[in-house]
């Protein structure tokens, strides 16, 4: 029986840890699970849930070019002469920094005692990264939850997944603010987009072909052949984050003082309502004869990053313009999200900001509010001066830290 409609119980978004490695969830024999469907058998997780999830938006765009000749009106043709504009944008709650470190950022465990990845700038693995990850959205039998073991009711074809090849992201985006709960938005930019439909086996195990492409092969050519299918256990778990959500009033914002006139730190610091940042990764196609998808997806350089706070002013201090023309004051934040036990779950560490304006405004019966705007050029990896650097509190898995490889170590 055909689908009614698609709501968000019967939908989820799992991500895998590389566009062209091992592409399934499941336990096996081997150490860190199988390497092939065939092997698949349940329970252990290589391609993850990313969790807390509240959108999840894709689409896809073909770009071609109209072909005419003199002595004809209409087209005789439209080929394709680039890469098709494939696009994923969601976002989620932050919990513990288990989303970022799937997606790629350095996301250091302060729960992992032997991590190996070193306290470095957060974007260094995605500067390095020549492949991207598979994003994949799958949606199960209407009125069946994803998560958890389906009913055994349900027909073993009624699932259906959609396939999103080399994602590289493009912007990553956090805002928390007085009254909503701490929320990441990620813009993913791809090569490929595929949808498989009644892939179910008897046993509940759902597979397919990967939606990525070879892009160092010249030309480039779909990922397919033994070992190269992605396979989904229906044996769902909720993920391994043990945080539900994280409370605006268990943040706290730490921050030198900049150069304007409003205190933002101290006893008289102004009341903060809101404190965002984005990251811009922007990418440009690289070219070349006998590739139609391109070879590489590349962040546009520089990266220049803004922090916006948005406070409720109580005192200013003493300033004067014309003196902070000459020099300006680089200011730290950090920013540390707590659990409902004041235990620390996620920190956001931004060095080597200058402030790029203030912005006053007051009208009959409000608060007087002040805008101030911040602006970080990211360095390089191993720059410790200029950039974004995060920690979380996610589980130490062996499966992450095995398969989840950063930047060059996808290739490995």
């Amino acid at each position: 029986m055909a689908r009614n409609r698609v709501i968000y119980q019967s939908q989820a978004l799992f991500i895998a840890p590389s566009s062209t490695g091992c592409q399934v969830s499941g336990a096996a024999s081997a150490p860190f699970g199988p390497t092939t469907p065939a092997q698949l058998t349940g329970g252990l997780s290589l391609i993850k849930k990313l969790d807390r999830v509240q959108n999840c938006n894709f689409n896809f765009t073909i770009n071609r070019q109209d072909i005419n000749e003199f002595g004809k009106l209409a087209r005789i043709d439209s080929i394709v002469m680039e890469s098709p504009t494939v696009g994923l944008d969601f976002s989620y709650y932050v919990t513990d920094g288990l989303n970022e470190r799937l997606m790629g950022f350095n996301m250091f465990s302060t729960n992992d005692t032997a991590n190996t990845i070193l306290a470095a700038q957060s974007i260094s693995g995605l500067l390095g990264d020549l492949q991207g990850n598979n994003y994949y959205i799958l949606t199960v039998q209407e009125g069946e939850d994803v998560v958890g073991t389906p009913s055994s009711t349900t027909p073993a074809d009624s699932n259906t997944i959609v396939g999103i090849g080399n994602g590289f992201i493009s912007e990553y985006s956090f805002d928390a603010s007085v009254g909503a709960i701490p929320t990441a938005s990620v813009t993913v930019e791809a090569f490929n987009i595929k949808a498989d439909a009644l892939t179910g086996r008897a046993d509940g195990i759902i597979t397919g072909t990967s939606p990525a492409i070879d892009i160092l092969s010249s030309p480039a050519v779909k990922f397919t052949g033994t070992g190269k299918s992605y396979a989904i256990s229906g044996a769902f778990t909720t993920g391994v984050s043990n945080v539900t959500a994280l409370r605006p009033g268990d943040i706290v914002l730490s921050l030198t003082n900049p150069d304007g006139m409003i205190d933002v730190s101290g006893g008289n610091s102004a009341h903060i309502q809101s404190f965002q940042f984005t990251i811009p990764l922007s990418r440009t196609i690289l070219q070349r004869l006998g590739n139609t998808f391109g070879f590489a997806r590349v962040i546009n350089v520089p990266i220049n990053m803004d922090i916006t706070i948005s406070a409720i002013v109580s005192e200013l201090k003493t300033m004067n313009l014309f003196d902070k023309l000459t020099t300006a004051t680089k200011s730290n934040f950090s920013i540390t999200l707590n659990d409902y036990s004041n235990a620390p779950k996620v920190r956001y560490g931004i060095s080597g900001a200058l402030l790029s304006s203030e912005t006053y405004s007051e009208n009959l019966g409000d608060n007087q509010t002040v805008d101030l705007t911040f602006n970080v050029q990211l360095g390089g990896a191993n720059d410790i001066e200029n950039g974004v650097f995060m920690s979380g509190s996610y589980p130490a898995d062996a499966i992450v830290k095995e398969f989840y490889k950063l930047g060059t170590g996808k290739l490995d």
